[in-house]
């Protein structure tokens, strides 16, 4: 039995293999052609570019691996369908149930894997990007989660900042503001600033220091918002996109929204967005079998290859736009983005219970 289970599996395993490949040379190529718009901005090279490329592939991979899982099954599992070793796994007494279970018990490690992915290694490589991207914007030089401080300018406030994390967040920051003549008129100190939403940044630990007619007077603050605090360029290059932060770094920025009472649906979208990807990887190894078990001699891999295609297409675009519905109608999102993965879970367990050989 054993064996069989690693034989289904580690062909199972080099069909999604193959199609993770073409699939992210394909999309690595067109975020290669997006990187090469700003190769000669600022200190932003054709080998930055490149590297930017690589550093963002663990994104991919999170990204494709449910498509990828559904299109692999197809195609691994049935070359096996095909030269009729499903058939006979089944004629060896072994049940439609236990091969799903050893489907599930891959869909389980790749589950883990993805999960590793958003932990640890999409966070620190999309910070590394965001550090290369950072040299096309002139007259920046910061890098993400570097300790050098760095000065920029918004408008009238001359910001310095000591400190980018990648979870998007500044640490002991200094905001100044000078009258025509040079002279201070507001300094602000915040020990931390988080990003909102927008262009609305939570300072904590505040410090107010107003100078007027030679009087200084100093307030504090244990939190206050404050707009517009790096412009969109730098907010786009310096903070990572929602989608690359860690789950547990979701989990404590929509925990400090709350307590601030801020909005923080986005970031929810977000987080239950990374969750159904769990339930949806299971959803799209156990879907590809329905389609293998009996008799396929009469289906080609172009076949199941374009209906897998289809299907994985499908549920992309319905995952996007249940995320989009959450935000635009306020709907809740861990009911409204969990759903279509739990249906297809359940369309793909019904199939398998009742197909016949």
């Amino acid at each position: 039995m054993l064996t069989i289970d690693r034989y289904i599996m580690q062909q199972f395993i080099a069909g999604v293999f193959l199609v993770l490949v073409l699939l992210l040379s394909l999309f690595s190529f067109l975020a290669l052609a997006d990187e090469l718009g700003n190769v000669g901005k600022g200190g932003f090279t054709l080998p930055d570019a490149l590297m930017v490329v690589i550093l963002t592939t663990p994104k991919r991979v999170v990204e494709l691996l449910p498509v990828t899982t559904l299109l692999g099954g197809l195609m691994g599992l049935g070359a096996m369908a095909n030269q009729l070793e499903i058939i006979a796994i089944r004629a060896n007494g072994i049940s439609k149930q236990r091969i799903a279970l050893t489907v599930t018990m891959l869909a389980i490690f790749l589950g883990i894997f993805v999960s590793l992915l958003q932990f640890s290694v999409v966070p620190a490589s999309e910070r590394e990007a965001s550090q290369l991207r950072g040299k096309s914007i002139p007259g920046t030089e910061a890098d993400v989660g570097n300790t050098q401080a760095f000065w920029t300018r918004n408008g009238p406030w001359f910001i310095r900042v000591n400190e980018v994390q990648f979870d998007r967040r500044l640490k002991d920051l200094e905001i100044y503001k000078t009258d025509s003549m040079g002279r201070l008129e507001q300094l602000v100190q915040a020990d931390v600033a988080d990003y909102a939403d927008a262009e609305n940044w939570l300072l904590s630990g505040v410090v107010q220091t107003t100078v007027q007619n030679s009087e200084v007077s100093v307030r504090q603050h244990e939190s206050m918002l404050w707009t517009e605090l790096l412009s969109v360029e730098q907010a786009a290059v310096l903070m990572l996109p929602l989608e690359a932060l860690a789950p547990d770094d979701l989990i404590r920025t929509i925990a400090n929204l709350r307590r601030n009472k801020l909005d923080t649906h986005r970031y929810e979208i977000v987080l239950w967005q990374q969750v159904s990807l769990l339930p949806g990887l299971l959803a799209m190894a156990l879907l590809s079998l329905p389609f293998l078990l009996g008799s396929v001699r009469n289906v080609s891999a172009s076949q199941r290859a374009i209906i897998g295609g289809l299907i994985g297409i499908g549920f992309y675009l319905v995952q996007q736009l249940s995320g989009h519905m959450a935000g635009l109608m306020g709907l809740n999102p861990s009911l409204v983005i969990l759903t279509p993965s739990f249906i297809l879970l359940a369309i793909a367990i019904f199939a398998i219970r009742h197909h016949r050989l």
